[in-house]
């Protein structure tokens, strides 16, 4: 056992609980599972809880998406354009070194280079250089020869910021801020996940510990009956015991042979579903069973707080409730910048310039020598009170009621449920200690029986009997320490320790993105 736990320590290693495992990797030795052992296993190759965590993933790499929404942007263009037409005759008489060209042939190219960034404030912001080139048939003739082209350039600089609507960072960040709760919700969905994956596959764990112990025990009893059965053959040839008298303990042991049998296919039954919940290949010839640490019945147990504040804290379904409650908010709160007018300030500058060389259009327009601006405030006001923002601000006012009352309704039920496990706990106990005595009685019983029956002052059914009720309380005292091992297991279950208590830890705080 201490070599398996060194294993599984070695495996697991605390706090790389999000690892994972394909079902055809090396597994440690199945033979003996401890409870701590068992769940680090399960915990580690569950689907269930790598389809969480990859859900989580999911929801990490969208909230990464989401910091993209400031990025700056580069853009471009690149337009080449022809054309050739007939000049009007007011066109041909405007110019007499033109008046004699009767069709227009030009080409021209329009670049365009610059940035566009998002403001925090909720502004868009864009900065670019553009420059038009111009070649046909008449520049020659303006400028005697001289040139064939000519250029206009324009540095310019834009601002569009809203004043009321769609203003402010918490209004520009709402997709942001839900998609860091909604990694936050996938976190502790996994952490709920894996709970519910560790108590039901502890449940299977007591399942095939009670199945080898009932197995162990129909066996123990099996071969005692067997004892009996020779002995009272050999008092039957002695003469000491009637010929009819073995009719008895051959009847109870067939009994106790079709019960051997039960407890075999019980346990291969449970040894399969544990495989199962493993997602390990199992045969009958693969070794697999339990070796748990039962808890002492004497032991003091932890004894919940009065108030279930501290341990509501650490319960999954609470937390993801509180999430959702934030992003109820989150999403109030921009339908409610939604129902404002649309309201935004604009402003423009602009560098220009214009010569027959690139180069002298851009000193031109980067001097601001011929500056081209304005700004001013565009309003778009709905004339019928803006129906469609006051029905999401009512429908989002709405879901955050609903939150409210899950958030209540979670608490209150969770308020009585640790109370009624904490009962349950110490009720099992009792039961259980109620059971540990019962069989040290009628092993008692037993005994005195089987020593009158040696001496030849008892009876054969008498001690059959005897038999049967010892078994019977056995029975019981396995089925009620199995209860108080399952009871103290929810009980750790419904407080959030289940994983802690057994060296598991899952990271469910997401990273806030800056």
């Amino acid at each position: 056992m201490k070599r398996w736990v060194a294993l599984g320590l070695a495996f697991f290693m605390p706090a790389v609980m999000a690892q994972t495992v394909s079902a055809a990797g090396q597994l440690p030795n199945l033979a003996t599972l401890n409870q701590q052992a068992f769940l680090q296993l399960l915990v580690q190759r569950s689907l269930e809880v790598q389809n969480s965590q990859l859900s989580s993933e999911v929801a990490s790499h969208l909230m990464q998406g989401e910091a993209g929404m400031y990025e700056t942007i580069l853009f471009m263009g690149i337009r080449e354009e022809g054309r050739s037409r007939q000049r009007t005759a007011d066109e041909r008489t405007q110019n007499f070194a033109t008046t004699g060209t009767a069709i227009l042939e030009e080409t021209g190219q329009t670049n365009e280079v610059g940035i566009r960034n998002k403001l925090p404030w909720g502004g868009d912001f864009s900065l670019s250089y553009k420059i038009a080139k111009k070649s046909n048939n008449l520049i020659p003739k303006y400028n005697s020869g001289k040139y064939d082209s000519e250029y206009n350039t324009l540095l310019n600089l834009t601002l569009k910021q809203p004043l009321l609507r769609n203003a402010g960072r918490s209004v520009t960040e709402t997709d942001r801020r839900v998609a860091e709760l909604e990694h936050k919700i996938a976190l502790q969905q996994l952490n709920q996940q894996t709970l519910k994956t560790g108590i039901d596959g502890l449940s299977l764990y007591w399942q095939l510990y009670r199945a080898e112990a009932t197995l162990v025990l129909r066996l123990s009893t099996y071969k005692s009956t067997e004892a009996l059965l020779a002995d009272a053959k050999a008092r039957i040839e002695a003469g000491k015991l009637p010929a009819s008298s073995i009719l008895e303990a051959q009847g109870v042991l067939l009994n106790r042979q079709a019960e051997v049998l039960r407890s075999q296919h019980a346990l291969r039954e449970a040894q399969g579903k544990l495989a199962i919940a493993l997602n390990v290949t199992w045969n009958e010839s693969t070794s697999l069973s339990t070796q748990p640490q039962l808890q002492p019945i004497n032991s003091k147990l932890a004894v919940p707080p009065t108030t279930p504040e501290p341990a509501l804290d650490l319960w999954p379904p609470y937390q993801i409730a509180q999430l959702k409650f934030e992003q109820a908010q989150t999403r109030l709160k921009y339908a409610k910048n939604q129902m404002h007018p649309q309201a935004d300030f604009v402003l423009g500058y602009s560098g220009t310039g214009y010569d027959n060389r690139a180069s002298a259009a851009r000193a031109t327009a980067e001097q601001s020598s011929y500056p081209d601006w304005y700004f001013g405030v565009n309003i778009e006001l709905p004339l019928k009170n803006n129906q469609k923002a006051q029905q999401q601000f009512l429908a989002q006012s709405t879901r955050l009621t609903q939150a409210e009352l899950e958030l209540a309704a979670i608490k209150n039920s969770f308020s009585n449920d640790l109370a009624v496990r904490h009962s349950d706990l110490l009720q099992t106990r009792t039961v259980l200690i109620a059971s540990h005595d019962e069989v040290t009685l009628r092993k008692t019983l037993f005994d005195n029986e089987r020593q009158r029956h040696q001496l030849g002052v008892g009876l054969l059914g008498s001690l059959i009997q005897k038999q049967v009720d010892l078994t019977e309380a056995q029975q019981r005292l396995l089925e009620n320490q199995i209860r108080f091992e399952i009871a103290l297991a929810t009980l750790q279950y419904t407080q959030g320790i289940l994983l802690s208590e057994h060296q598991i830890q899952i990271a469910t705080q997401a990273t806030t993105l800056q």
